[in-house]
């Protein structure tokens, strides 16, 4: 079940949404979309990405075009983590037996580069297709189901570094498809439960590292070209 906390937090994002589509002129180009992907983490238990080790994820995303080389995104993202040390055959794994599961949501804010002037007139020869790259600043929360009974953190609200890159691709005037991978900094090391309170070593951990996370999917786009603005 998902915690009262992620529908709060969706309730932020879809507010920011109504607020700049209201704002915006005809000038802009806004879009909507919601994708489906995977996610995937790296920290205590999975030091390098597992591509075995992905979960279910999706996306709904608001994108504010400026021109053909910029643009904002907010997003919210959902999705599930988990590993297992008694997946991987080594000592410390055997030694320790330590698992995770987790359901998180993020929202963010990325401003996206397109490479090629990406083509966002209404009726256009240009440029169709393109590469991009991302950056941006966001909020994490997240609820573990942890193999540590003693697992006491602070999952709500913790901020993240999200970049990374993907394609675009517009099939007509209104509708766009994007593929996308996102990788987001953490400042925390216990979304695995595998983490160093008050110096104590009993999990075995990395206190000079942090978790990542990993978000990568298809998302579908509408583009509005007329916003009526508000008398």
């Amino acid at each position: 079940m998902i915690s009262n906390f992620f529908k709060k937090i969706d309730r932020v994002i879809l507010s920011i949404f109504f607020i700049y589509a209201s704002l915006s002129v005809q000038a802009q180009k806004n879009e909507i979309g919601i994708g489906l992907g995977v996610a995937n983490y790296t920290g205590e238990i999975v030091q390098h990405i597992d591509v075995t080790n992905f979960k279910p994820a999706g996306q709904f995303y608001y994108r504010l075009n400026f021109n053909r080389v910029a643009a904002l995104k907010f997003s919210t993202s959902i999705g599930m983590l988990g590993a297992s040390d008694s997946k991987y055959n080594n000592a410390m794994a055997d030694y320790r037996k330590a698992s995770f599961s987790t359901i998180y949501n993020d929202v963010t804010a990325m401003f996206e580069y397109n490479f090629l002037d990406f083509s966002y007139t209404e009726k256009s020869n240009g440029k169709h297709f393109s590469p991009y790259i991302s950056a941006g600043l966001g909020i994490l929360n997240y609820k573990s189901t942890i193999s540590d009974p003693d697992y006491k953190v602070n999952t709500i609200a913790q901020p993240i570094i999200p970049f990374g890159g993907g394609f675009k691709y517009r099939t007509n005037a209104h509708l766009t498809i994007n593929f996308q991978f996102t990788i987001n900094k953490t400042f925390t090391d216990a979304i695995d439960g595998i983490y160093d309170p008050a110096g104590s070593t009993k999990s075995i951990t990395n206190s000079h590292s942090t978790d990542w996370y990993y978000y990568s999917g298809i998302t579908v786009g509408y583009i509005f070209w007329k916003v009526i603005c508000p008398q």
